[in-house]
């Protein structure tokens, strides 16, 4: 639909300003046929990658068992910071791929942002974003390329966190609001990994229960391997005694394929908890294992 609408608005971009030109006449004709033929085919070029991209992404989910969804706005209120802090009248994902990595669950996805006039696109910003999942909600601590760390650090009001490591102070600035939790996590293990080629340039963070790193555009699976090995590689490399102090103050994330937990009415399909148990009424529900065994006006257990 994205894609056919950029279609459709070079194609209404060139129709106008050929009967501009044609009114105009002369040279300044051609400047806006050109000009015309420019926009139309900057269009037509970004529903080919869309097009192609999406194809990609659906034969990648089936050749290694991961899921595709075209479209969805799962994760736009998960996290904050760029790109997630962007407003737009349509704020969505597509083309996600979910799946697990290194036995980690992981994610990519384009997320877009997207500006509407009557219905019709006007502009669009898209980025991609890879993300491994961990096992509890951290704080957000951004790690960022050192030429982009200064201006960060003042639009969070945080911490720039340095190591001993001049090598990855050279690199990278790590901004928290909590500096003894910077330093914990970014210990020497942490650094080691850091230093890699691979991410070099990149920017990562955590946040909202996941290690994440975005680009602008798109990115093709064909990347897919080598963005998975470092949001797999930082989640790993985060120290267990940090998971376990955030597990121990209760931050840990929901399993969602744990087996729901409680009573047979509040795990059974269909009934108005949503097979969530909530606690209503449990109290009753201890008395009477069903609600055939309600008592009823006169018994002795009412």
């Amino acid at each position: 639909m994205r894609g056919m609408s950029a279609m459709r608005m070079g194609t209404g971009a060139l129709v106008a300003l050929g009967v501009i030109a044609y009114v105009l006449g002369g040279q300044a004709a051609w400047i806006l046929l050109l000009v015309g033929a420019v926009v139309a085919a900057l269009a037509v070029w970004e529903y080919v990658d869309h097009a192609r991209h999406r194809g990609a992404a659906a034969r990648f989910a089936l050749e290694h068992g991961w899921s595709h969804t075209p479209r969805t706005a799962k994760y736009s209120l998960r996290f904050s910071g760029t790109p997630f802090d962007l407003r737009g009248s349509s704020v969505r994902q597509e083309d996600v791929l979910e799946g697990r990595y290194g036995g980690i669950d992981c994610a990519t996805f384009t997320h877009v942002v997207e500006q509407q006039s009557d219905g019709e696109r006007s502009s669009a910003q898209v980025f991609q974003v890879t993300l491994a999942e961990l096992p509890v909600r951290l704080p957000r601590l951004d790690i960022v390329p050192e030429h982009l760390g200064h201006h960060l650090a003042q639009a969070l009001g945080g911490t720039d966190i340095e190591v001993e490591s001049h090598a990855f102070n050279a690199r990278w600035r790590v901004i928290a609001r909590d500096r003894r939790y910077g330093h914990d996590v970014i210990d020497p293990r942490m650094i080691e990994r850091l230093l890699a080629h691979d991410v070099q340039g990149r920017s990562l963070r955590i946040d909202g229960g996941a290690v994440l790193m975005w680009s602008a555009g798109r990115e093709g699976v064909d990347t897919l391997s080598r963005r998975l090995d470092v949001v797999a590689g930082v989640a790993r490399r985060i120290p267990d005694h940090v998971i376990r102090r955030f597990r121990e103050q209760g931050a840990a994330m929901a399993d969602p394929d744990a087996p729901l937990a409680g009573p047979a009415w509040a795990t059974t399909p269909g009934v108005l908890n949503s097979r969530r148990y909530t606690g209503i009424g449990s109290d009753e529900a201890q008395r009477w294992a069903s609600p055939e065994d309600e008592p009823e006006a006169g018994d002795p257990r009412a």
